[in-house]
């Protein structure tokens, strides 16, 4: 067992969660996930791609992969990401002047959770930045219960008690899954990892068997430029 992500075979204890966090790269479980599917793509030096607050040990990866002028890495504080000295500032709330049909992938892993504005706001803009033939991999972390956002002004301990932490806007719920994100996207009916991977790549990446079926926190979205409903062919 080691992290597919740096090679690492240390792991260390994520609160609750025993063994689930690299002791060198520091990845969790839906990092590991989402750099398997990221693993598997054939990228070109033209390749366009949007990565928002980029994971450590995937952006050093990608950064050996592709060219660099073609790799955007962005996020609404981009002085957290010093291991990427080219982050740029972007507002997933004022997305209006960024460009549309330019980017063949957007990484977007637990980061609609944060965002204190309408998340179809940010979908729709997302997508009308992929390209024709571009892929969003999305992570949310799924739980459940109903749907539930706030963006009045909460105490910390409010805020991380109803949503699980404190900087969260809003809980993505699975039990009604389409009547909040199945209203403006075009979700798979679930998500099953062992379609994509082996059960022994999974283990190897110690990704612990719960998470391989059924949306978790872990789950990886791969959505296409019209899988945006509200966005026209």
């Amino acid at each position: 067992m080691k992290c597919n992500v740096c090679g690492s075979t240390e792991f260390i204890d994520m609160k609750s969660r025993k063994r689930v966090k690299c002791a060198k790269c520091f990845s969790l479980e839906r990092t590991r996930m989402l750099y398997l599917f990221l693993s598997r793509l054939e990228l070109d030096d033209h390749d366009q791609v949007l990565h928002l607050a980029p994971e450590k040990g995937v952006f050093e990866k990608l950064s050996k992969k592709l060219v660099l002028e073609n790799y955007v890495t962005a996020d609404i504080q981009p002085e957290f990401f010093n291991f990427a000295p080219k982050t740029k500032k972007i507002d997933l709330c004022e997305l209006e002047d960024q460009p549309s049909n330019k980017y063949k992938y957007i990484i977007n892993s637990h980061i609609l959770e944060h965002i204190p504005c309408n998340i179809a706001y940010s979908l729709w803009h997302l997508h009308r930045m992929l390209t024709e033939d571009g892929i969003h991999f999305l992570v949310v972390p799924f739980v459940k219960g109903k749907y539930d956002e706030c963006f009045q002004d909460l105490p910390p301990a409010v805020r991380s008690k109803r949503f699980g932490q404190e900087d969260h806007m809003r809980n993505i719920s699975i039990d009604d899954l389409d009547q909040h994100l199945g209203k403006i996207l075009s979700l798979p009916k679930d998500f099953d990892a062992t379609l994509f991977f082996t059960e022994e790549e999974l283990k190897d990446a110690n990704i612990p068997e719960p998470f391989w079926r059924g949306y978790s926190m872990n789950s990886v979205i791969m959505l296409k430029k019209y899988d945006m409903k509200l966005l026209s062919a």
